[in-house]
């Protein structure tokens, strides 16, 4: 019978131990940090400073309480160090204009983000058809 070298130990250890602390670093650059972006725009597509903007993580039977951020003079936001895979964002302005909900996924959390299309402000009557 043909005989395995032996293995030692605790070279396997070191040898585990070393992919771990070059893989994890790794791992996590790819991952992202979990910033969710995007911008709030008019109905003309006019960027809209000021307007909260809210996050609201959905699970399998709930919508969790949610995170508020207001835009810059660019229209823009950042939610930070988020780690949902489902969630909801909508927006208002103190104006009285608001968007409708958009629901988002990611494929794994802590997933950097850019929402693919601006969160429309709408005034109430136009709200109602969406």
């Amino acid at each position: 019978m043909k005989k395995f070298p032996e293995i030692n130990f605790n070279i396997v250890l070191l040898i585990l131990a070393v992919l771990i602390a070059i893989g994890l670093p790794a791992w996590k650059e790819i991952q992202g940090t979990g910033e969710i972006r995007g911008q709030v725009v008019d109905t003309e597509g006019d960027p809209v400073a000021n307007a909260q903007v809210r996050i609201r993580e959905k699970t399998l039977n709930l919508i969790k309480d949610g995170q508020i951020v207001t835009t810059d003079r660019n229209g823009t936001f950042v939610f930070t160090e988020m780690e949902m895979i489902e969630f909801i964002i909508d927006a208002s302005h103190p104006n009285g204009t608001a968007s409708v909900e958009n629901r988002y996924h990611t494929y794994f959390s802590g997933q950097d983000f850019e929402l693919p299309e601006p969160v429309v402000l709408l005034p109430e009557s136009e709200r109602d058809n969406e």
